[in-house]
Parts: C-alpha cells; sequence; structure tokens
C-alpha cells in the first residue's frame, strides 16, 4: 500500500492543494484505487456497528489491485470550510444504502450501496460501491460538479466546476438519497 501512496502523491497534492492537473488514464486508475483503499482504511479507523463496505473488498483490492469493475469513483472540486487554525482536515463521509428489489419472475431480493466521500484540502473523491457483485447502475450528477475517474476515461483537466457551499457538499455526498424506497409487501 505505501507503492500506491507514491504512486498517487503527483496528483493527489497538486489536487489537495487546488492546483489544475491533467489526469491520464494511469492518473485516474491510481486515485481510484487510492480512493478505493482510503475508504476501506476509513472504516478500519473509525468501525461501526455494521461495516459500510463488505470485508471482502479488502480481499479483492489486494488481489486486484484496482477497484471493482461495477465500482465507481469521482473526483471534484470544493473550497475548503475555514476553521480557526486555517482549512480543516480531511473530512470522511460514508452513506450506506440497503434495497429491495423485484425481479421479473417476482423474486425479491436485497441490493446494497455504499458512497463514501473524502475530502482533504481543495480534493473530493467520491467512491460508490454496490452489490451483490455484477450489479450494473448508473449515476447521473446534474450540475457536473464531479467528474468520473472509474471506469477511466480520456485525459482531462482537474479540477471540474467548485462545490461551493456546505449545502451543495451534503447534496453531492448522498447521491442515493432518493433511492431505496421499500417495496410494497
Amino acid at each position: 500500500m505505501s507503492a500506491l501512496e507514491g504512486r498517487v502523491k503527483p496528483y493527489l497534492l497538486p489536487m489537495i492543494k487546488g492546483e489544475i492537473v491533467e489526469l491520464s488514464p494511469e492518473a485516474q486508475e491510481v486515485l481510484a484505487t487510492w480512493t478505493l483503499k482510503t475508504a476501506l482504511m476509513c472504516q478500519v479507523m473509525l468501525p461501526q456497528d455494521q461495516p459500510n463496505l463488505p470485508a471482502e473488498l479488502f480481499t479483492d483490492l489486494y488481489r486486484d489491485r484496482q477497484p471493482a469493475e461495477e465500482m465507481k469513483v469521482f473526483c471534484g472540486y470544493m473550497m475548503p470550510p475555514q476553521y480557526l487554525n486555517g482549512p480543516s482536515p480531511m473530512e470522511n463521509r460514508s452513506v450506506p444504502r440497503t434495497i429491495r428489489h423485484r425481479r421479473e419472475d417476482g423474486s425479491v431480493f436485497e441490493a446494497w450501496a455504499t458512497v463514501v466521500t473524502i475530502r482533504i484540502g481543495y480534493a473530493v473523491v467520491q467512491l460508490v460501491s454496490a452489490g451483490p457483485k455484477g450489479l450494473r447502475y448508473e449515476l447521473g450528477f446534474g450540475g457536473s460538479y464531479m467528474e468520473p475517474l472509474w471506469p477511466v476515461r480520456e485525459t482531462f483537466s482537474w479540477p471540474p466546476r467548485a462545490l461551493k457551499t456546505l449545502k451543495e457538499f451534503n447534496i453531492f455526498t448522498d447521491p442515493l438519497k432518493e433511492v431505496g424506497q421499500p417495496l410494497p409487501e
């Protein structure tokens, strides 16, 4: 994991400082992998009664050295809140959801999703992980505050349009808020 920290540094440090960065496909993969690793480590360091991300993701990351195919990772830019001693330190928010779905044959299954948002300085990264494995889903962000990192795409310039207020950040950290209405019995 220390090798990953060394590989992400040339991209993440300028982002933390709010500097313009060109993110190549390789840079996107490194940032996405770092985001997954950091989200998992935050879960270990700040344990909850029930883990937000399944333990199998640790094994998958160790084996594959990159996020799973069905994960999504985004990056954004936010003016950091100011406190008495300067900009705020790292912030981590994790929002889990469990959703019951009905298949075409009428059977019901549970899907889960967790959104982990990490902000350090001006940099914001967000992991969206859902299951069961193989689950396909799409997320659309109105307002283009975020740029996708995973799956990787062509080179792009960071930062995107800034999240300027805490209210915008709060909405952004929970893109699944409208999802998860219970199915009728």
